[in-house]
């Protein structure tokens, strides 16, 4: 079997590696505080006792595809890192379908009792902090879905523009550095 070709690379500047490694550090954080607020107040949520379960969840799978992630970056065989994709792609399918479930459970509560004891009720901080990360990320998402679309806007722009420059003529060839002409017929000359 042949080895892989090499890939050239390039560098990322530090601003690009500190601003990643800073937005994966407090992502960690995030989770790991998902994970624990959910497993503490399992049973303080009657109204809606699904949230806690939502964060343990929330918080277990961004874990495990950040795990993932980092694995499948050092990972040299081939056949590894084609079944971490295949893991991946399945972890993300399930993570959006658990994100929207989570979303149908936090919002329509909203704002729930938090007294304990009174009518059915949730813990403060588990709601507030599932209701939070939750809007963060559906704030993130669009962000990142408008900047893509004027990304394909100002790109499609771009094309539409310098059209002329892009589509050959009839009278010229790509690659040609000076003007092409097209030979004369046998009579004209």
């Amino acid at each position: 079997m042949n080895p892989a070709p090499e890939v050239e690379y390039r560098p990322n500047s530090a601003v690009q590696i500190s601003t990643l490694v800073v937005v994966n550090i407090i992502w960690w954080m995030v989770m790991i505080a998902a994970i624990g607020l959910g497993a503490m107040h399992l049973n303080n949520c009657p109204l809606q006792p699904k949230i806690p379960i939502y964060l343990i969840v929330l918080g277990a799978s961004s874990l495990l595809s950040l795990s993932l992630t980092y694995t499948r970056n050092t990972c040299e065989d081939v056949f590894c890192s084609v079944l971490i994709q295949v893991c991946m792609t399945v972890l993300h399918l399930f993570s959006f379908g658990w994100f929207i479930a989570g979303t149908i459970w936090v919002y329509p509560i909203y704002p729930p009792n938090y007294t304990p004891g009174a009518a059915p009720f949730c813990h403060k901080t588990t709601y507030q902090f599932s209701f939070v990360v939750t809007t963060l990320v559906w704030v993130t998402a669009t962000l990142m879905f408008a900047c893509g679309c004027c990304f394909a806007l100002l790109t499609c722009c771009r094309t539409v523009i310098a059209g002329r420059r892009l589509l050959p003529s009839r009278v010229s060839f790509y690659g040609a550095t000076s003007l092409f002409q097209e030979p004369a017929a046998a009579g004209d000359v």
